[in-house]
């Protein structure tokens, strides 16, 4: 079945319609979480300079919490 999505703005918000019946539950689903993540990305504050920071943090940490298991499977501790 080929079905369209549609897009119009009313009462100042833009509302995005497809039929129902025309995806699975899931894929439906999956296609919100998708525009609700687009969405939140779009308004973070976040620079390039904060993103970088936070994922440096991140990286630490996880190399802090798996650095002794990783070299020990490689027989460097």
């Amino acid at each position: 079945m080929t079905s369209t999505l549609h897009a119009f703005a009313s009462g100042g918000h833009l509302v995005i319609s497809f039929p129902e019946a025309s995806v699975p539950p899931q894929e439906r689903e999956d296609f919100i979480a998708f525009l609700k993540a687009e969405w939140t990305a779009r308004q973070s504050r976040f620079s390039e300079t904060d993103a970088k920071a936070l994922a440096d943090e991140v990286d630490a940490g996880w190399w802090t919490q798996n650095r002794e298991h990783i070299l020990r499977s490689i027989g460097a501790a």
